[in-house]
């Protein structure tokens, strides 16, 4: 099963897979590949292409795709919230979203600062290293937690947590406190707080965090800015439900 749904994230990346491609990525010999393929066909959830060979998203997965994106504009919520918090604290704010191991920051507002944390709208980053991925990573299982990290974690910085202890004694805080932070741990002198935003069925679904230089992040103004966030992400929630 989870093979299976990682071929499916896949597609995200590629447009299309070949068996080869699947059986490399996943660490299984071809024909485990090749079945895993079979099965989601048979599922509708991809097809073959008769000229290629190659395995593209199936009509179930693309319906699916579909009617995920009816759901109610998210990034049009979070928009205010961001312009709002920017406002308030004088520094910049992010929305970031979930793609299976990583986050995309997908909007931002930047801070009017001389000195200041700069936009990062479109990149992507490992979820464990930046602070709203680990809001996120917070509401998961041990289980859960590795089977998204099958190589393990990636340092990016010394302050990257580079095993799977260290990342769950990260997370039992965030979870303990509501919101999690990032101490340098994607740029040397960068601090960040995040907070998860959930769906009516208690999913996260996004986060909001705030970037500043170092220095401006002491402990005393994370939990304020962990405060702020947390308020921000329950008024979101909110929004969201009464558009169910």
């Amino acid at each position: 099963m989870d093979n299976a749904l990682r071929i499916l994230l896949m597609f995200q990346q590629t447009p299309e897979l070949r068996v080869t491609d699947v059986a490399r990525r996943l660490g299984v010999s071809r024909s485990t590949a090749h079945r895993l393929l079979t099965t989601l066909c048979g599922r509708g959830l991809a097809v073959q292409d008769g000229r290629t060979r190659a395995y593209v998203p199936g009509r179930t997965l693309v319906d699916l795709a579909h009617a995920l994106s009816r759901r109610p504009d998210l990034l049009g919520l979070l928009r205010p919230h961001l312009v709002e918090l920017c406002a308030r604290l004088g520094e910049t704010i992010s929305a970031q979203v979930f793609q299976g191991p990583d986050v995309v920051f997908v909007d931002g507002v930047e801070a009017e600062r001389v000195l200041k944390a700069g936009l990062r709208t479109g990149a992507k980053m490992p979820a464990y290293a930046v602070s709203g991925g680990k809001a996120y990573l917070a509401e998961l299982n041990t289980a859960e937690v590795r089977a998204l990290y099958p190589r393990g974690l990636v340092k990016l910085t010394s302050h990257t947590p580079g095993d799977f202890e260290a990342l769950e004694q990260e997370l039992a805080q965030v979870r303990a406190r509501g919101y999690a932070v990032n101490l340098e741990g994607t740029e040397t002198g960068l601090h960040a707080v995040g907070a998860a935003v959930h769906d009516h069925a208690g999913r996260a679904i996004a986060a909001l965090a705030v970037s500043a230089p170092a220095q401006r992040l002491g402990p005393e103004r994370r939990h304020e800015v962990g405060a702020s966030l947390i308020q921000a992400a329950r008024s979101v929630e909110a929004e969201l439900g009464s558009l169910q």
